[in-house]
C-alpha cells in the first residue's frame, strides 16, 4: 500500500533526524538537508498513486517536506544564522551533484561483456531540462528562506513559546511557497508549452500541497522532539 511505504519513509526520515541532532548537532542537520534534497529530486522521477486521491502523485515530497522541519530545528535550538547556513550548504551540495552528474553523462558510452553498463539508465535519470533544474533551485531557495523568516518573526512575537504553532504555521505557509514557486517556473513561466493558471492549481498546486500540509503536520512534534535530544554544548 502506497500510504503505508510513504509513513515509512517519513518514520525513518524522523528516526534520521533525531540521531543527527543526537549526535551530530547541526552538522548532523546539514548533511541531512543536503542528502534529502539530492533524495527527492532523484525520488520525483517516480510516480505514485494513493488511494484517496485521483491523480498521480510524484514521490520526493515526503522527503523534501522533512527539510523545513529541519530548518526549524536549526532556527530554534541553534539560531537563525545556523537555518541559513544550511540552506546555502544543501544549495550548494544540490548543485554540486547535478553538476558532477551530468559531466558523468557527457562521457562518451563503451560497449563491453566484462562489466555491466548503464550508461543509458543514468543519462535517463540525471539529464533534467535547464527550465526544471532552475525551477527547483529557485523554489528551494525562495521557500527554505520564507520559513526561516516567518519561523524567526513567530518566535520573536511569542517570545520562545509555543514552538508546535510556530513550526506548524512556517512550514504549511513555506511549503505553499514552494509548490508556487516551482510549478509556476516550471509549467508556465518557463515553459515551452505553457498550461492554463486553472490547469496549474488543480493539478499540479492543490493535491500536491495537501499532501505536504499533512506531512508538515505530522512534522510539528519532531521539532519539539529534537530539543530533547540537543546536547548542551551544541546549543548555538
Amino acid at each position: 500500500m502506497p500510504e503505508l511505504l510513504s509513513l515509512s519513509t517519513l518514520v525513518v526520515c524522523f528516526i534520521s533526524i533525531l540521531i543527527a541532532v543526537r549526535f551530530l548537532g547541526r552538522e548532523g542537520l546539514y548533511v541531512y538537508s543536503t542528502v534529502a534534497i539530492i533524495i527527492s529530486n532523484i525520488q520525483v522521477l517516480k510516480l505514485t498513486k494513493y488511494t484517496l486521491i485521483d491523480d498521480p502523485i510524484a514521490l520526493g515530497t515526503v522527503v523534501f517536506s522533512t527539510t523545513f522541519a529541519v530548518d526549524n530545528i536549526l532556527n530554534e535550538y541553534f539560531g537563525e544564522n545556523s537555518a541559513k547556513r544550511g540552506v546555502w550548504i544543501s544549495f550548494f551540495g544540490y548543485l554540486l551533484f547535478v553538476v558532477a552528474m551530468k559531466i558523468a553523462v557527457l562521457h562518451p558510452e563503451i560497449s563491453s561483456s566484462e562489466c555491466v553498463n548503464m550508461h543509458s539508465e543514468i543519462k535517463m535519470l540525471f539529464s533534467p531540462t535547464i527550465v526544471l533544474f532552475v525551477s527547483s533551485l529557485l523554489s528551494f531557495v525562495v521557500s527554505q528562506f520564507t520559513d526561516i523568516f516567518i519561523f524567526s518573526t513567530l518566535k520573536k512575537i511569542f517570545k520562545d513559546r509555543s514552538v508546535s504553532c510556530r513550526s506548524l504555521i512556517s512550514m504549511a505557509l513555506s511549503t505553499f511557497v514552494d509548490n508556487c514557486v516551482f510549478s509556476l517556473l516550471a509549467w508556465v513561466v518557463l515553459a515551452e508549452n505553457p498550461i492554463s493558471l486553472s490547469s496549474l492549481w488543480t493539478t499540479y498546486i492543490f493535491v500536491t500541497y495537501f499532501i505536504r500540509l499533512i506531512v508538515a503536520a505530522l512534522c510539528v512534534p519532531l521539532v519539539r522532539l529534537a530539543g530533547f535530544f540537543v546536547k548542551a554544548d551544541n546549543v548555538r
